[in-house]
């Protein structure tokens, strides 16, 4: 049992290490961030097991947790010494990815432009960023989007064609001094970014899209099935999943790259929000807040889920801001529109304008 423990223990303060190795050096050391909550589970266990048996091993776990307590606020948040509701909300802002809205052709649902639409017509946002945005002839086009969501629509598609497009959009009514976008090479991610208005102040949003695993049906079906035989076909099974997180992480890491080089040119206070396709415990989540604070952290409660599907049953999906804002609220509500949940904001700005 001790000896186990020591090794949990250890594994678990290697996904805190994981987070500072760029996977474009080592994209191993990212499945660690992945398996973090597991690492973490059984160390609680180790935890209540030696407190039940009154034995000193317990520091071996507590120890081992205490060391990644930021991560740990990053998966739990524990309302306590929240006083954010001492301030008043002057920005608000939602992230959301739409999954194309269920306009492709497989979808067994019905479409959910006009859902989602209402929704952001009758909560009265600032800045509403839209991931996987899709525009279908015959279905939804872009004059029919501004007049259900009674917003400005400011896109960037990733890909065009004669009846179809697709890639992000920044809705708002405030106004736009500059739109611009970042083309992440090789890639159907990207990210977008606006610079908008609010009373006397400049404000950037980014709408960012990291690289998806892109899983498929197979991939879950192996990871799903009951025995793991070490046989030819389940050796190819495991290559090409391994293959898929190693593209993924490697993709990830230097897009993220790419954003936060374009961030330091940026003289506005600024919020990024999207989905990182990435758990709080990653390169990607490491690297964009050494510089911006997540307001789940600040205002969050509990644990929160933003997929929705079968993986990576994570919060994935995020709202950050930088030292010039203190955040107001955080919400996820449970929207079924989509395969993601939204993530909605308020802050307010602090500090010199």
């Amino acid at each position: 049992m001790v000896g186990l423990n020591l090794l949990f223990a250890l594994l678990l303060v290697l996904t805190y290490v994981s987070v500072y190795v760029n996977p474009e050096q080592f994209w191993f050391a990212a499945l660690y961030g992945l398996l973090y909550p597991f690492f973490l589970f059984v160390n609680l266990g180790f935890l209540f097991y030696w407190t039940f048996r009154w034995k000193k091993l317990v520091f071996i776990s507590f120890v081992a947790i205490l060391l990644g307590i930021n991560h740990f606020n990053g998966f739990v948040r524990l309302p306590y010494g929240n006083t954010t509701r001492q301030l008043k909300a002057q920005f608000k802002v939602m992230t959301y990815n739409v999954n194309l809205f269920r306009l492709y052709s497989w979808s067994k649902l019905k479409p959910s432009y006009s859902e989602v639409f209402n929704y952001v017509k009758n909560n009265s946002f600032d800045v509403v960023c839209l991931q996987e945005f899709y525009l279908k002839e015959g279905k939804l086009n872009l004059d029919q989007a501004k007049l259900q969501s009674g917003m400005q629509i400011y896109s960037s598609y990733i890909f065009r064609r004669s009846t179809s497009a697709y890639g992000l959009a920044i809705l708002t009514n405030l106004h736009v001094v500059c739109t611009g976008e970042i083309s992440f090479p090789n890639s159907f991610n990207a990210c977008m970014y606006a610079d908008v208005v609010k009373g006397a102040d400049t404000i950037r949003v980014y709408n960012l899209h990291l690289q998806s695993t892109r899983l498929k049906e197979r991939n879950f079906n192996f990871l799903l099935r009951n025995e793991f035989k070490f046989d030819s076909k389940n050796y190819d099974e495991l290559k090409d999943l391994l293959t898929r997180f190693g593209v993924a992480f490697t993709k990830r890491a230097r897009q993220v790259n790419m954003v936060v080089e374009h961030m330091r040119t940026c003289r506005y206070p600024i919020i990024i929000c999207g989905d990182f396709n990435d758990s709080p415990v990653s390169y990607t989540y490491h690297t964009l807040t050494a510089s911006l604070h997540d307001t789940f952290k600040d205002a969050g409660s509990g644990v929160v889920v933003t997929f929705n599907g079968l993986w990576p049953s994570y919060r994935i999906d995020y709202v950050l801001r930088d030292k010039r804002f203190s955040t107001v609220s955080y919400a996820s509500p449970r929207l079924k529109f989509s395969d993601h949940y939204p993530v909605v904001v308020e802050v307010q700005l602090s500090g010199k304008r």
